[in-house]
């Protein structure tokens, strides 16, 4: 790859620093880099607005954390580009921990010395009335959860239009493999590989003793209707998108949640990082 564009968590790449040596790196090999420093006004994007971006991007890198990764593939969803994330944050699953070895890791991306990990994104539909008023798409999660008060609220989960379960419960995490180890791993749900073709449902402090997680294929459809509050009228819930992307719900809507059509595309370099992480992350010495 020849083009690259370099987004960067400003709180974590100080002044640029890194992202500015990378950029003279390749730049030296003959390769062509754009810094972003841009942080977008527009309330669709978080932080990048792809119309400010070069059309011939190859390859988007991130420094920061997980976060910064996500909020970047989500964003630029539209675009045909690969994900490196460089990790600056904490000890994370998408960002690679590649600080010490970074040159050695831009020279093999300049001679295409890689792999390409597709990863599973989420759909999510909410309809109002029997229309729809918004979608989105998320690659870890879709979160609905309660927003204001501190009641449960009720939710009927159906799967491929089949009554599953009414949950009494904070809330409900549709997790993809690579969001299984977030916010779904924290509620208690299993830890999976992240080039699984599935969707994993957990709720959150459900108050039931069947509130466990269930995994599902990748090709069912798992629709949430939101109920009525049980006790204060003016309590809300929420649906969150890679948990950012948020719109209040009300009683009565529904989430349609599925596979999406669209997947990240990250930069591998090396076979077993998941697994390193994942014995690192569990204290394996």
């Amino acid at each position: 790859m020849k083009n690259y564009c370099i987004i960067a968590n400003s709180s974590k790449d100080i002044e640029y620093e890194l992202s500015e040596k990378i950029r003279d790196y390749l730049v030296k090999k003959g390769a062509k880099c754009y810094v972003d420093k841009s942080i977008s006004s527009d309330k669709k994007y978080r932080f990048t607005n792809p119309d400010v971006l070069p059309e011939d991007i190859e390859c988007i890198i991130t420094i920061g954390g997980d976060g910064t990764l996500l909020q970047a593939a989500h964003d630029l969803i539209e675009k045909n580009v690969v994900f490196l994330g460089i990790n600056k944050g904490n000890l994370g699953f998408l960002a690679q921990n590649c600080n010490t070895e970074i040159y050695r890791i831009l020279d093999r991306l300049i001679d295409d010395d890689y792999k390409i990990e597709e990863r599973m994104m989420l759909k999510g539909i909410v309809k109002r009335n029997g229309e729809v008023i918004y979608e989105n798409v998320a690659l870890n999660d879709i979160v609905i959860h309660r927003y204001g008060g501190i009641s449960i609220s009720d939710y009927k989960v159906y799967v491929n239009d089949l009554f599953l379960n009414e949950y009494n419960a904070d809330g409900l995490i549709c997790a993809t493999p690579t969001g299984s180890t977030a916010y779904s791993l924290s509620a208690g749900g299993p830890i999976v590989e992240p080039n699984a073709g599935l969707i994993v449902l957990t709720p959150i402090c459900a108050h039931s003793i069947n509130g466990r997680s269930i995994i599902f294929s990748d090709k069912d459809m798992i629709s949430v209707i939101i109920k009525e509050p049980r006790y204060l009228k003016n309590e809300k819930d929420l649906v969150a998108f890679d948990g950012y992307a948020e719109m209040v719900l009300e009683p009565d809507d529904v989430i349609i949640i599925n596979k999406a059509n669209l997947c990240t595309k990250l930069v591998k370099l090396d076979d077993s990082s998941f697994l390193q992480v994942l014995k690192d992350k569990m204290g394996e010495k």
